[in-house]
């Protein structure tokens, strides 16, 4: 299990890997199979298999590369405690990206939450805001750290829990509609339903900003 999860954790920035063509790894079900057999090489190459894919989803949710790392990271050692008692009622992959989505929501809702108990606090600042940027246009700042304030709290007080998973996964978590429903185990035509109420429920909740241009 060390040197599994060591491997996941030695991914660093800019770096390049040659991976293999998913349909050339064994199947996900022959590698559990082994893992729960104590193969350890087993479970690095089901990491291998889908590490990529992993950080993917987790970078392209959090825009951060360390907290995508530590997602990915924290993916796999949830993965590896749970393999000995796993069962294929679904697909390991489906599993696996549900894992990685619902870390997202979870960062995203205590970033949200964050955000919001620091707005007030006149030392907060964005985290995608260089510093130079905070020097050169307080104004800027501030006026932007409210417009965010806003927006997340429109978010968290408008939509529903399904609406909310839905919205997060599809807009910051970059999935697609098919993959939102696997993740979320409904329809996609709910999942869709979920996105058309959120952006509804959003328009109206910023529509002041909206008819001042501001957003």
């Amino acid at each position: 299990m060390v040197v599994a999860l060591e491997e996941a954790h030695r991914m660093k920035r800019g770096k390049r890997e040659k991976l293999l063509h998913i349909e050339e790894f064994p199947d996900d079900e022959e590698l559990v199979e082994r893992i729960k057999q104590g193969d350890e090489k087993a479970f690095e190459i089901l990491m291998t298999k889908h590490k990529r894919r992993v950080f993917m989803i987790a970078f392209h949710s959090t825009k951060n590369y360390e907290d995508a790392e530590d997602i990915t990271q924290e993916v796999f050692f949830r993965a590896y405690r749970s393999i000995p008692s796993w069962e294929p009622r679904a697909n390991f992959s489906t599993w696996l990206y549900k894992v990685t989505t619902n870390l997202c929501i979870d960062y995203h809702r205590a970033r949200v939450r964050r955000r919001m108990e620091s707005v007030d606090d006149e030392e907060s600042k964005l985290p995608d805001l260089r510093a130079e940027d905070l020097a050169s246009d307080p104004e800027k700042v501030t006026e932007e750290n409210e417009i965010r304030r806003i927006i997340n709290k429109a978010i968290e007080e408008n939509l529903s829990g399904r609406q909310r998973d839905a919205f997060i996964l599809y807009h910051y978590g970059g999935l697609q509609v098919k993959e939102v429903a696997e993740v979320l185990g409904v329809a996609e035509g709910t999942v869709k339903m979920h996105l058309f109420r959120a952006m509804t429920k959003l328009r109206k909740a910023l529509k002041p900003l909206r008819d001042k241009g501001e957003i």
